[in-house]
């Protein structure tokens, strides 16, 4: 079996002078890693020898149909900035700082970048952005699926891809728009695509039934602090190179870190299944929810024989559970997604070929008897399963949710480890084992000791306290420099804790992480690591990628929006200000009203108007508001007391109450800490 990133068995050789290595961490500008010690260059290196180098099909895929590569095109921003990459010698090329599979994975989403012909009427950006842009051609345009993270990226990408696409009746007219899920890399670049000037006005834009509740959900509710953890799964601050970023495991990366937009979809898949004909192109949705996004179509086109999987498969193992924070996704479900389009469309012979939104496709070669389609489809959807009936296996047996990733480890199936694309490059087996016990049976192990357990400073506390600080430094570093990299990390983390202003002991825990990302498989724990270090060296914080951009905001439903609210309403200070009101919200330009209680420290609500409720007979406040002008309000372009003043919007009963209510909401800071900070 192969050796995968397990922080107990990893070895580091640590020579005298390494914690001292010149640096200069005064500003994340200048910000440098480290180099590799001799035991992550060993354990690299043995990792290595039982990879599948042999193996090289992904990177036949990745060039299969090139149209046209990117050049100095503005569309190929993202490419340029990884130049350190060099798909030539693969194997030879890896530096000692980056573990090989991970390297290989980087080596091989590099391969792409330009305009590729999927099939005859099929064609994909790749390699622009972090997920590629599919494009179909209907009788008098094309149709865009899924327009990448940002306004600028997408834009630039039409653009590229017209000069070599034919014009239809003499232009590059755009017949829809389709957004497959949730994700911001499947919508962000909306308006770059709906404003590039082809987008005929008649065009529809496609999206799975509940879209805009499901985006708002995720990014808007906890946008903050999913910012905040995205910066560490993503990597933000580091620098694209060996001692940074190698790759986001879906792609190379993120091509700008600004720009998201959204323009709303006008249709709506509602029933499980929808045939719809687009500009004279036949499209088959399926609506698949639960599994790699709580909403997700995928698409079939009989035309073309294609079939779009979303983002249900891709060229290694996806998240079950994600670091920046989401909610667990349904491996069992995804399992079954996969089984259904393997045997409704690839073993019929309905396709021959399927495509995705990250990754290369896969196609099945005329004349041979290998289904190539069905063994890559097989071994996606077996790797879900396996990880789903161990997991639950495992926890039956009496397996906790804290060990259940380790044992998993143990027992990956050699066709498992074999394969390139299922291994852990976005989910790991460890951690999303974890998540799926968690998802069944919660976090709690019914060990008593963790019912109530202390806060993370206090357990650090009564370490340190117990054997003082020198000795538990001792031991931390013995572990260090013998190899045992999360023991060092776990009584140096103590220790920071304890005395967060400690450099010696924020330098060596920064070592520790440092080494474990360089040894890491999975993207979101290397940069993690990395981050991780990065933030205890300079105690600086970085921007971070706004989802909850002006537009989102601007689309997000007034019951998502309040949503928030109560989530800002600060509990003590509604107490202490004894806060007890109810009031409506009014949106005549909609037809839209919302009912708010304000009771017992709590903000709750309801959109009476969908549900057909009445109002209670007494309202103590009433606020009448176009919801166009509150997304004026939500985005600072103008506030409520100008809009009231103006006679724009309009309050009835008492007025105070509305500011009485603002008076206790948290306003939430991007940069608080995640691991201890200098300020």
């Amino acid at each position: 079996m192969k050796t995968r990133f397990t922080p107990s068995v990893l070895s580091l050789a640590i020579v005298v002078s390494f914690g001292a290595v010149a640096n200069d961490y005064a500003s994340i500008d200048t910000y440098q890693g480290k180099p590799a010690t001799q035991h992550t260059i060993d354990a690299n290196n043995k990792l290595d020898k039982t990879l599948p180098w042999h193996d090289v099909s992904a990177f036949e895929r990745s060039t299969r149909g090139l149209i046209a590569e990117f050049g100095d095109h503005d569309a190929g921003i993202l490419k340029n900035s990884f130049d350190h990459m060099n798909v030539d010698d693969v194997r030879a090329d890896r530096p000692d700082t980056v573990n090989p599979s991970i390297w290989r994975q980087g080596q091989m989403n590099y391969a792409s970048g330009g305009l590729y012909q999927v099939t005859d009427g099929v064609y994909q950006i790749r390699g622009a952005d972090l997920s590629n842009m599919t494009i179909y051609r209907s009788d008098n345009g094309y149709i865009i699926h899924d327009p990448m993270v940002s306004a600028e990226t997408s834009a630039a990408a039409w653009d590229f891809a017209k000069m070599h696409l034919p014009a239809i009746n003499g232009e590059h007219k755009i017949t829809g728009m389709i957004y497959s899920h949730t994700h911001v890399d499947h919508f962000g670049g909306s308006r770059g695509i709906y404003e590039s000037g082809d987008f005929a006005k008649d065009a529809p834009i496609i999206a799975p039934a509940d879209f805009m509740k499901e985006l708002a959900d995720e990014n808007v509710m906890n946008g903050n602090v999913m910012s905040r953890r995205g910066q560490y799964q993503y990597g933000l601050s580091l620098n694209t190179d060996a001692k940074g970023i190698v790759d986001n495991a879906l792609g190379m990366g993120i091509a700008v870190k600004s720009g998201v937009t959204l323009v709303m979809p006008t249709v709506d898949i509602v029933e499980r299944e929808e045939t719809h004909v687009i500009d004279g192109l036949e499209m088959l949705f399926i609506n698949m929810p639960g599994a790699e996004a709580p909403v997700e179509i995928v698409n079939y086109v009989p035309a073309y024989n294609s079939l779009n999987t979303a983002e249900l498969t891709y060229d290694g193992q996806h998240n079950i559970y994600t670091f920046r924070g989401a909610k667990t996704r349904d491996s069992l479900a995804w399992n079954k997604y996969l089984t259904e389009l393997k045997m409704r469309f690839v073993d019929s012979g309905l396709v021959d070929n399927i495509h995705a939104a990250h990754s290369a496709p896969v196609w099945n070669e005329e004349g041979t008897d290998t289904n190539e389609i069905a063994d890559y489809m097989e071994l996606q959807r077996d790797n879900y399963g396996w990880l789903h009936n161990n997991s639950v296996r495992l926890a039956n047996h009496g397996v906790t949710v804290g060990d259940v990733g380790r044992e998993i480890d143990k027992i990956i199936p050699q066709a498992q480890l074999d394969t390139w694309h299922t291994n852990g490059y976005h989910g790991s087996y460890s951690h999303n084992a974890r998540a799926i016990v968690n998802l069944y049976l919660g976090y709690f192990d019914m060990n008593p000791v963790n019912i109530n357990p202390l806060t993370s400073v206090d357990q650090a506390a009564v370490y340190v306290n117990a054997f003082g600080e020198e000795a538990v430094f001792e031991a931390g570093m013995n572990h260090f420099e013998s190899g045992e990299y999360q023991e060092a990390a776990q009584l140096l983390n103590n220790l920071v804790l304890n005395n967060p202003t400690n450099i010696e002991y924020r330098a060596a825990l920064a070592d520790t992480y440092e080494q474990q990302g360089y040894q890491s498989e999975t993207m979101a724990w290397r940069n993690t690591y990395l981050q991780g270090a990065a933030e205890l060296r300079t105690s600086q914080v970085t921007e971070s990628l706004n989802i909850a951009s002006a537009d989102v905001i601007a689309n997000t439903p007034t019951t998502n929006f309040l949503d928030l609210v109560g989530v800002r309403v600060n509990g003590p200070k509604a107490e202490e200000a004894g806060l007890a009101f109810n009031m409506s919200l009014v949106h005549p330009d909609i037809d839209e009203t919302h009912y708010i209680e304000v009771s017992n420290a709590t903000f709750s609500h309801l959109p009476v108007s969908e549900l057909n409720l009445d109002l209670p007979e007494q309202v103590d406040t009433q606020l009448i508001i176009h919801k166009t002008d509150l997304t004026r309000v939500l985005v600072g372009e103008v506030t409520l007391q100008k809009l009231v003043e103006d006679g724009i919007a309009g309050i009835r009963g008492d007025a105070n109450n509305i500011a009485a209510l603002a008076a206790t909401m948290d306003e939430f800071a991007l940069g608080f800490e995640i691991v201890p900070l200098i300020k």
